[in-house]
């Protein structure tokens, strides 16, 4: 007997059916009671409610779905889970939108008067004591749960104030409010926008570049995206602004009332609509708490505490990011809403389109920009000219091109000079209009940024063709060809040019001025001379360590070998860099949440009728859960980072035709052997199995090499779920805690490494079985043996070439599990002996001489070792031996680093003992100082410990000397990374042998 499916029915509230009975269209009060028979779940049926409605109906149909027992539910009280989705609607025009809101909103009179008497506590809540402002917070979290308007009041206070242990345990606390481990993404969206160690261009290019492909161009869709630009940007913005706070919460829905009634002038009508649909009870509380508000200076909203974290340094710009924790003030929310539509729209302009076309004001006065920082330049909120503001200011100018006819070369240079990631910030169309009505002699300076644009956002490789061209030809014909000679003029009062020049004449680029740059070595001269001239003249010891890292990867050319066209190559040391220049909000959560312990004194009583005062001790590690979002976002840059990831490196691979190159020269060499003599219908057959050979190979290259491509090889996704994503985030994990924060940027490169691994094998596995198997199949299936022996002869040949062809490929992907150089002490000091040209013996002792270490460890050491060899090589006794000495031991509680101790011991002739520990004593003792170390020069002791600070947290360079012996020790340690047994294979083959 069949059974029919049951479906369960869903009683109701009385008050639905009340509303079912306002709503006029027939149709659609017959679907709604349709629906509400059953629990709606589906979103299209949800939209056919929502859509297609009279202007009278959707404020029922707000009641109807998001009201008092409402057909789609959801309790008070939000968790961070209900909250960090996309929207699945589509959002309706804007006046059904704000009817939409209202009929939700008026059904929860007195639930909104309630909640905007909370939100009214949070008002000015930079003038709150610390602890007095976390429980105001915590009392709404206990209330109301997950917020972004709460969730951006407690960032405020996290990057706005120094907290104490206690404080940060309340944080956490209130994170257990929103159930923030579940998802740590919904709160980190507002503290990376408001974190000032975290750059603005930054997590922009970061969104841009996760997002773009999931939102179809719709910015509100994403939680992430819609906080990036937290005000409307034109009317059909305001009614996908409004369409994501209501399907976030009741917080949600009245702040973003708020903010739109605080920008009304550029929103009269819908402001109109808004006062004239909302209850009146309702906007009688949300205009009160706009004016208790705004009632107070904005002077204490950026703290001390937060400018001394700022790694951008302008006034303007730290008030526009905080402004979005205030925009219950109305003159921050114009303020905030007015740069949104020329910075923030820009900054997302790969997902919004017309990304330039919000600028509704003209501003032609360049004088203005022209004025010195300082110049008062708004009154509301009181802005004082800086470079971000004159960003600002730049790009509203130039919408009309014919402003910058009135730029001299002078004015560019100076405008050029104080803005702020121009590369960021200008449009492709702007860049190129502004370098067709330049004069002459502004060219070269825009060329400048526009290589530094195209590298920075273009994936393409010759984007930038048509302005290295000219700047090649401006070279050659002013400066004798010499990049150097050109830079070195162009920077002499420029610092911020020359930062565009280090962003984009890097290697990749010098090798593409063929005119000028002959080889690739002589492209790393270049950069090395460059990044060395910039230093000196700039005082940037930043640029003198890349030039010195140059060096180091010349100097380490024997042991690199396998960096070749027949390994694959992720550029593991520029990656560190990016990572150090870059950090994401979990890695710096990460950094400030290290353990910290907290003692207390209490007294309590021990026996009756006496006490005694014992000391509390609470451990505050909040760390938990940041780091798999750590190794997600770390792993999804090693994938897909242009400058130096696996796609970067596929990339070139299929760019530069390296991939058409492999595959078709061995194979045509079969074809082209004298002794082949092939009549016509031999070579048809020939040119038959080489379209479909070639169709094999553009299906390799065009799906299975690309990340984004559905038959990928790769995925720059981390699957949590993963065993062996456990096993290798456990084993990041338990490094991170033994090493701590200071090896935090290399231990997420090996952790990189191991996760690319099995995809790797894959590849390599694929490309060798079953790509190998339809090629040569394609041999056999057209040559079948009709044109005799040479056929065959063929047909051998090619079976052998083609296995070649793909065997090699499938090599590309081989690769150590680090990924980085190994190498013993030993090996380091014969290179660095060798290019010293030195014949003093040297003796080596110690148990951990041939101990091998990878990743950036080695570069590390290499840098160190070569101090003191050539400290003690100058300075000693050339009749006396130098020491070497390595010892090593296991560094707590982990298997992959060891602490490694160097000692360089040296004797010195009597008459220069004194002279020579007396300058390593003033040395060692002096404070490290980035300018001073650049003027007096970056080498000797304070490199050595330089670089063992960045390492370890503190220098680790000691001296000891033996004033009868006339003996000088000099040591340093430092953490490195061991090579793992199951690492070594192919490369220690290639090590030994050099």
């Amino acid at each position: 007997m069949s059974r029919r499916p049951q479906v369960q029915n869903t009683v109701r509230p009385a008050i639905i059916f009340k509303l079912m009975s306002k709503v006029i269209s027939l149709d659609k009060r017959n679907l709604v009671r349709g629906y509400a028979s059953r629990e709606l779940r589906v979103s299209s049926e949800i939209e056919a409610i929502r859509e297609d409605n009279s202007l009278q109906d959707i404020m029922t149909v707000g009641s109807l779905l998001k009201g008092v027992d409402g057909l789609l539910g959801g309790g008070k009280k939000k968790l961070s889970t209900d909250l960090f989705k996309f929207t699945v609607f589509r959002p309706l025009g804007w006046k059904d939108e704000i009817r939409y809101t209202a009929g939700y909103l008026n059904s929860f009179e007195s639930e909104c008067l309630d909640a905007v008497r909370l939100m009214q506590t949070l008002g000015q809540i930079e003038r709150l004591e610390t602890n007095a402002a976390l429980d105001a917070v915590h009392a709404i979290a206990e209330a109301y749960g997950a917020s972004n308007f709460l969730s951006y009041k407690l960032a405020y206070l996290r990057v706005a104030r120094q907290l104490t242990a206690p404080q940060l345990a309340k944080i956490h606390s209130i994170e257990g409010e929103f159930n923030h481990r579940d998802k740590p993404g919904f709160h980190f969206s507002a503290l990376e926008n408001l974190s000032p160690k975290i750059s603005l261009f930054l997590i922009a290019q970061r969104r841009v570049s996760s997002f773009v492909g999931k939102v179809d161009g719709e910015l509100r869709k994403s939680y992430v995206l819609s906080n990036f630009i937290p005000t409307p940007l034109d009317d059909k913005d305001l009614a996908a602004f409004l369409l994501r706070a209501s399907e976030s919460c009741l917080l949600d829905t009245l702040h973003a009332l708020i903010v739109i009634l605080n920008i009304e002038e550029n929103f009269p009508e819908q402001v109109f609509e808004i006062k004239k649909r909302i209850a009146p009870s309702i906007l009688s509380a949300l205009v009160e708490l706009i004016n208790n508000s705004s009632a107070v200076s904005d002077g204490l909203i950026v703290t001390d505490h937060y400018q001394s974290d700022d790694g951008e340094s302008e006034t303007s710009l730290d008030l526009y990011r905080l402004s979005s924790a205030f925009l219950e003030r109305k003159h921050l929310a114009e303020f905030r809403h007015e740069l949104d539509r020329v910075i923030g729209a820009r900054l997302l302009a790969e997902i919004i389109a017309g990304k330039s076309s919000y600028i509704n004001e003209e501003f032609s006065d360049k004088y203005i920009l022209l004025q010195p920082d300082g110049s008062i330049v708004r009154a509301q909120p009181q802005i004082s000219l800086d470079s971000f503001y004159r960003t600002f200011l730049f790009l509203k100018f130039i919408k009309d091109r014919t402003n910058f006819l009135d730029l001299t070369d002078e004015d560019i240079k100076y405008i050029f000079e104080n803005t702020v990631s121009l590369e960021s910030l200008f449009t492709e169309a702007e860049l190129r209009s502004v370098y067709g009505v330049a004069p002459d002699e502004s060219q070269k300076l825009i060329a400048v940024l526009a290589l530094a644009l195209f590298r920075k956002t273009s994936i393409d490789p010759d984007v930038d063709f048509e302005f290295r061209e000219d700047l090649v030809a401006h070279v050659t014909s002013c400066h004798n060809g010499s990049i150097v000679d050109f830079i070195d003029y162009l920077i002499g009062d420029s610092p911020q040019i020359a930062s565009y020049i280090a962003e984009s004449l890097d290697e990749v680029t010098l090798e593409k001025m063929y005119e000028i740059i002959q080889t690739a070595s002589q492209a790393s001269e270049i950069r090395r001379d460059l990044l060395r001239l910039l230093g000196r003249k700039l005082n940037r010891i930043e640029y003198l360590i890349e030039a010195d890292a140059i060096e180091t990867r010349s100097k380490l050319s024997t042991l690199q070998k396998y960096f070749d066209s027949s390994r694959m190559y992720v550029d593991s040391v520029a990656m560190k860099k990016w990572l150090d220049g870059n950090p994401s909000v979990s890695t710096e959560q990460f950094r400030t949440l290290q353990p910290s312990i907290q003692a207390t004194l209490r007294t309590i009583e021990s026996e009756p009728g006496k006490s005694k005062d014992i000391y509390l001790v609470t451990l505050n590690a909040q760390s938990e859960g940041l780091i798999d979002q750590i190794a997600k976002d770390s792993f999804e840059q090693f994938c897909l980072n242009t400058e130096f990831g696996i796609e970067s490196y596929l990339g070139r691979r299929i760019r530069h035709n390296t991939l058409d190159g492999v595959t078709t020269e061995t194979v045509d060499a079969v074809f082209n052997k004298p002794e082949y003599h092939m009549g016509p219908s031999m070579k048809r057959t020939i040119d038959a199995w080489m379209t479909q050979y070639r169709a094999i190979v553009d299906k390799l290259r065009k799906e299975h090499l690309q990340f984004k491509s559905g038959g990928s090889l790769f995925n720059a996704s981390v699957d949590l779920d993963d065993s062996a994503t456990k096993e290798n985030i456990r084993l990041f994990s338990s490094s991170l805690n033994t090493a701590g924060s200071q090896l935090l940027n290399d231990l997420i490169i090996s952790f990189c490494w191991k996760q690319i691994s099995p995809q790797l094998e894959n590849a390599a596995r694929y490309i060798k079985t079953d790509l190998l198997k339809e090629a040569t199949s394609s041999i056999d299936k057209h040559f079948s043996g009709a044109f005799g022996s040479v056929e065959e002869q063929i047909k051998i040949g090619l079976h052998e070439a083609v296995s070649s062809v793909f065997m090699k490929v499938a090599d590309w992907f081989r690769v150590p599990q680090t990924g980085f150089i190994s190498a013993s002490v030993k090996e380091l000091c014969e290179i660095i002996l060798y290019d010293l040209n030195r014949s003093r013996s040297v003796v080596y002792v110690g148990g951990a001489l041939e101990n091998k270490y990878t990743g950036i460890s080695v570069h590390r050491l290499y840098d160190c070792l070569a101090v003191l060899l050539q400290n003690a090589l100058t300075h000693g006794d050339e009749a006396e031996s130098v020491i070497v000495n390595v010892t090593a031991r296991k560094a707590e509680g982990n298997d992959i680093l060891d602490v490694v101790f160097v000692e360089v011991t040296s004797i010195v002739a009597s008459d220069l003992y004194e002279n020579s520990k007396q300058r390593i004593e003033r040395s060692i003792s002096s404070i490290l100082n980035g300018i001073d170390m650049v003027t007096e020069g970056y080498t000797g002791i304070k490199k050595v410990k330089f670089i063992t600070q960045k390492s370890e947290g503190q220098h680790t360079v000691e001296c000891i000397a033996d004033d009868d012996a006339k003996s000088l020790k000099l040591s340093f340690s430092l953490h490195s990374e061991v090579v793992l047994e199951d690492s070594i294979g192919v490369l220690d083959e290639q090590v030994a042998a050099c």
